[in-house]
């Protein structure tokens, strides 16, 4: 009896030891999936507040960044509108330069040849007087300019301090009491050494004073001086002065005029150039 009773609760135990695990792992089931359930809700309700976070902040940096480059293109615009500004005004700048500013240089460039030729003479005169020539000497070049006194010293006429006196008040622009000195120098002295360039200056003068037509009378009057340096200058300045009166044709007229003439002037290849442009 005792044998069978320990049997049945042998056989007892293993059905009652199955169906207890069983349960509890139906149990262990159901709240693993309730757990699974609440964390997947809890992840879908957080996830998406943090997307929207990075957007918002991804939209800030856009905003800030954009902010910048509009700040830069604005400043950008600004450098390129200053320098559209300095290219205009260098364009007008080069403009004048190529007008004016030429014409002043090359009466500036007039004054030194002047210069030059005169300390040229001067020095001439210098060695002539300095050096032992044999008997009977020579005529000192230009004896009307420079004579030498019995002492011994070099002396210039009155003529060339006249002319002298005219160039040192146009090259400060001084051109009405330049033009009375050249006036006065050329009625005492018509037939002077340097009658022809003081013609000529009195050209000049009248051409930086505006008064183009006395300009031109003058200027043709240095062709009545055979040999003339200065006839090649004066006929490049009659062709000026008629552009500047704004009768092309007559001005194209005398720079080709000039080329005729003077094929080896210094002038040639800038008369050739106004014949180009002046359409």
């Amino acid at each position: 009896m005792t044998t069978t009773k320990k049997r049945a609760a042998i056989s007892v135990c293993p059905k009652t030891v199955l169906l207890c695990a069983a349960v509890m792992l139906f149990l262990a089931s159901s709240c693993a999936a309730r757990s699974n359930k609440r964390g997947s809700a809890e992840s879908e309700a957080i996830l998406p507040q943090i997307d929207v976070i990075r957007v918002k902040e991804s939209a800030d940096e856009a905003l800030r960044t954009a902010n910048d480059l509009k700040r830069e293109n604005e400043a950008l615009l600004a450098k390129i509108t200053d320098f559209d500004n300095r290219l205009i005004l260098l364009s007008e700048e080069v403009s004048n330069v190529s007008t004016a500013k030429i014409e002043e240089l090359e009466t500036r460039l007039a004054l030194l040849t002047e210069a030059y030729k005169d300390m040229y003479v001067k020095l001439q005169a210098i060695e002539i007087a300095v050096r032992p020539v044999p008997k009977p000497a020579p005529p000192p070049p230009n004896k009307s300019t420079f004579t030498t006194t019995s002492d011994g010293f070099i002396v210039a006429s009155p003529e060339y301090e006249m002319f002298q006196t005219g160039l040192r008040l146009f090259n400060n622009r001084s051109y009405e009491k330049s033009l009375a000195m050249f006036t006065d120098c050329l009625a005492k002295f018509p037939d002077g050494e340097y009658r022809d360039r003081v013609q000529y200056w009195i050209g000049e003068c009248n051409y930086q004073l505006k008064r183009m037509d006395k300009a031109i009378e003058a200027y043709r009057k240095v062709f009545a001086y055979q040999n003339s340096s200065k006839a090649d200058a004066a006929q490049f300045q009659i062709a000026l002065a008629y552009q500047k009166l704004g009768q092309t044709d007559k001005a194209r007229a005398e720079f080709r005029r000039l080329v005729e003439r003077y094929p080896g002037s210094s002038y040639v290849e800038r008369a050739k150039k106004y014949i180009t442009d002046l359409k």
